[in-house]
């Protein structure tokens, strides 16, 4: 299983340990929320950083027997859409991802690197990952998931090891795109074959992944990305989120079946300690981010149900914060829970009476 815990990259003091679990008090309801139709099932998406507009992987009948899948842009203040990409049922496309300037959308289908103009949705790129070191029976790892720079001169993409029948897996990768020449620039094999997201360290020049096995520390100044150091014993990591003041990094996972925990990284020695729990695994525990002030930890739970909520930590204390739980989205279940770029702006995809809808709350 995919394992645990959190980090503050920071010189602060850990937090005190706390009860695990949602705050006991009742939960406020959403008091309005937009919405917005996808017009077909919406598989995932991603927000510019003003939220005026999304990019969705939508599917959608062709005929009967048959479907198709697009990259669709939608106007959230208006719902107009328009489609930049069509792929076959049978293509592996990933999550898009939105430049921090807002310029560009970025898309993997299969083991391809697509490019979009997010202004005119033209296609300027489509160019080819380099392929992994595996044996000619074994497939080539998914790739998962794509970071962009702050200035938007680097890319990175995570990618799963190889995979055969018989022949088991091995570990996955993360490289480096250079979007001026369009070219991969180097890459570097971690350990575990899952490897999650890369988050950038608030210079861009130190990044963090954590794979099934491990969390890494990269050193991403040059061409290349090189691992600076494992954190010891910390057991596999996937989600990774930076906190507001740019001074506290995030991870959380599954390290203890049954719970999901919180752990505090001393960036130094690479070593970690535990501080307190996010609630249990049943609940699917999701790590979004903080507020604007950093004095709030946002974590999602039971997106499969209708009673999702929202929880708030305060990170002084390890606690959830009784009275900010935030629940009532009106959906179904939800596919995909994102906290905007301004930290009050929470985005969930999921379903409302079979169908896919966009909810946009203020929390």
């Amino acid at each position: 299983m995919a394992a645990a815990g959190a980090l503050l990259l920071t010189g602060t003091e850990a937090a005190a340990a706390a009860p695990e679990g949602p705050p006991v008090s009742a939960a406020r309801a959403v008091p309005t929320a937009d919405t917005l139709a996808f017009g077909g099932t919406a598989e995932s998406f991603a927000v510019v950083p003003d939220g005026t507009r999304v990019y969705a992987v939508v599917g959608h009948a062709v005929d009967p027997g048959h479907s198709a899948r697009v990259v669709r842009s939608i106007d959230t203040r208006t719902g107009a859409s328009t489609d930049l990409l069509t792929v076959t049922g049978f293509d592996s496309v990933g999550r898009p991802t939105v430049s921090p300037d807002g310029s560009r959308v970025y898309v993997t289908v299969d083991w391809d690197l697509l490019t979009f103009d997010a202004a005119t949705g033209q296609q300027l790129a489509r160019v080819a990952t380099p392929d992994q070191p595996r044996p000619g029976a074994m497939t080539k790892g998914a790739l998962n998931g794509v970071t962009v720079s702050p200035d938007g001169t680097r890319v990175y993409l995570s990618q799963y090891g190889p995979w055969g029948v018989r022949l088991g897996s091995r570990a996955g990768r993360v490289l480096a795109y250079d979007p001026a020449t369009r070219t991969f620039t180097g890459g570097v094999t971690l350990t575990g074959y899952t490897v999650g997201r890369v988050l950038l360290g608030p210079d861009a020049t130190d990044a963090w992944v954590g794979t099934a096995d491990n969390l890494y520390h990269l050193d991403v100044e040059g061409a290349a990305p090189e691992v600076v150091d494992p954190v010891a014993d910390f057991g596999s990591a996937e989600e990774i989120v930076l906190a507001a003041d740019g001074r506290t990094v995030y991870a959380s996972g599954y390290r203890d079946y049954g719970t999901v925990t919180a752990d505090i990284l001393d960036p130094e020695t690479n070593t970690f300690r535990s501080a307190f729990g996010l609630g249990a695994f049943a609940d699917g525990p999701r790590l979004l981010g903080t507020s604007p002030d950093s004095g709030r930890v946002h974590v999602f739970t039971g997106a499969r149900t209708p009673q999702a909520a929202l929880l708030s930590y305060d990170p002084a204390t390890g606690a959830a914060v009784p009275g900010e739980t935030v629940t009532g989205f009106g959906l179904d279940s939800v596919v995909q829970v994102q906290l905007g770029a301004d930290g009050r702006t929470l985005y969930l995809a999921g379903l409302k009476g079979g169908d896919s809808v966009l909810r946009t709350v203020r929390i």
